[in-house]
């Protein structure tokens, strides 16, 4: 009786890939698909189906950044709109400030502001390239979204 659920188990599972053969960027592809999706408003007399609010949106943007920066490629531009954000705040316009303090600055807009969902998005993205760069504790988003990446064979 068991041997029917560990073959239909192992077609699910092939090669320790759950779903299959994604890799970063194919996950960086369809997660920036699935926030344009969700946050866009449709045309005409179409339906959305599901609307993301701003904090889906900001965590879809905050793991998709993380791929992106993963991915490379095309995807480092990402990273660039980061470093370009940062640079702003510790180029020394703002007296001497870290990466630590930009990144403070945008777990503050992120907890204290409810934007809409584009830009929640667009803040998640900048989250994740100015987390991953500051470590210590604001490299534990990156952390989780690469150990589940990880863990689930997509990288």
């Amino acid at each position: 009786m068991y041997e029917h659920i560990q073959i239909a188990a192992e077609t699910f599972s092939v090669g320790d890939k759950v779903v299959g053969s994604v890799g970063m960027g194919g996950l960086a592809t369809a997660l920036t698909v699935g926030m344009v999706a969700g946050i866009k408003e449709p045309k005409g007399a179409g339906k959305i189906r599901r609307k993301l609010d701003s904090n889906q949106a900001s965590v879809i943007g905050i793991v998709a950044g993380t791929c992106y920066m993963g991915a490379g490629s095309i995807w480092t531009v990402g990273e660039g709109l980061s470093d370009g954000f940062a640079s702003v705040f510790t180029n020394g316009g703002f007296g001497h400030a870290g990466m630590g303090a930009v990144s403070l600055l945008l777990g503050a807009v992120m907890y204290f502001r409810e934007a809409r969902p584009a830009a929640a998005a667009f803040t998640g993205i900048l989250a994740a390239g100015v987390w991953a760069q500051s470590g210590g504790i604001w490299g534990l988003p990156e952390a989780l979204v690469l150990t589940g990446v990880q863990s689930l064979g997509m990288a």
